[in-house]
């Protein structure tokens, strides 16, 4: 497994709702599709590096409901892998998605199983050896957290490098856990609002000084990378987004297979601008496209 990938992350539902304009609060409104897709940041993350041909697999419970037979069969149809996925009895949570014809989005999550952490799942953990992890914030966000943090722990501690995608919501992981993950983080990919809530441009110095990356995600203005060896912009790839919901995601996705794959910091910069603009060409979380079309 030394060029595999583990993402931490919850499977959930994405019940997507499109809508041409938001009515006035209290009055009525209409939306023009429904659709519904497997979605949490992690299986994002491992479509983008599933279609560039890597391996991985997603850590998370899922629910014994309806829900969550239909994230199995999901899962199973697209060949995702389910060596860390634990069935548990509960309901599995659903997040609804109303995109607008911008491909701005609104999200309203209810959580459920997913968020689970049991000890089942954390000793399948322990014959693991993958070369990079990635984890999301909002995982961390589970009242499982602290045992999520000591499996990060262990593998970061037999090698694994790990990835911090920290989330919107990353202002509300505990503070000893925040500081815990970064400590074990080789690399994180805030947007602007996200590292203010780290606590800003003031702790990038400090960070790359302890041998980390820090890439700060500027959406279609592209970005700024700040590493040990050297700091550098790098642009968005120019395209018409149907849908930004994933593109961060499909963005740490291609980091994730880059590194693993032994690729230079600033190819794995380039093929993740690539893969973000694929992913907001297409309606939903995640595409499925052969990895050749990305260097189109």
């Amino acid at each position: 497994m030394d060029r595999d990938i583990i993402l931490f992350g919850g499977l959930l539902l994405d019940r997507y709702f499109s809508v041409d304009s938001w009515p006035k609060r209290g009055q009525d409104g209409y939306f023009s599709t429904e659709e519904s897709f497997v979605g949490g940041c992690a299986v994002n993350m491992a479509a983008t590096i599933q279609n560039l041909g890597g391996a991985c697999h997603v850590v998370s419970s899922v629910g014994s409901d309806q829900t969550g037979e239909e994230i199995r069969a999901y899962c199973k149809a697209h060949g995702f892998s389910s060596r860390f996925l634990l069935d548990i009895q509960g309901v599995t949570g659903s997040c609804l998605v109303f995109s607008e014809p911008d491909g701005e989005r609104t999200f309203l999550t209810r959580k459920g199983m997913e968020e689970k952490y049991p000890s089942q799942l954390a000793e399948r953990l322990l014959a693991a050896s993958p070369a990079w992890v990635g984890v999301t914030g909002y995982y961390l966000l589970s009242e499982d957290g602290e045992a999520i943090m000591a499996s990060l722990e262990d593998l970061s501690a037999r090698g694994a490098k790990l990835l911090f995608d920290p989330s919107p919501l990353v202002g509300d992981i505990p503070p000893q856990l925040r500081k815990r993950v970064l400590d074990i983080s080789q690399v994180l990919t805030p947007n602007e609002s996200e590292l203010e809530a780290l606590g800003g441009l003031g702790i990038v110095e400090g960070l790359v000084q302890e041998g980390k990356t820090l890439i700060l995600k500027q959406g279609a203005q592209g970005g700024v990378v700040y590493a040990p060896e050297e700091t550098f912009a790098y642009s968005s790839v120019p395209c018409v987004p149907v849908d930004t919901t994933g593109a961060g995601d499909s963005f740490s996705g291609a980091l994730l297979y880059a590194f693993a794959e032994g690729m230079t910091l600033r190819e794995g910069i380039a093929l993740a601008a690539r893969c973000a603009a694929k992913t907001v060409q297409v309606h939903g979380p995640h595409g499925f496209w052969k990895g050749e079309e990305t260097y189109v």
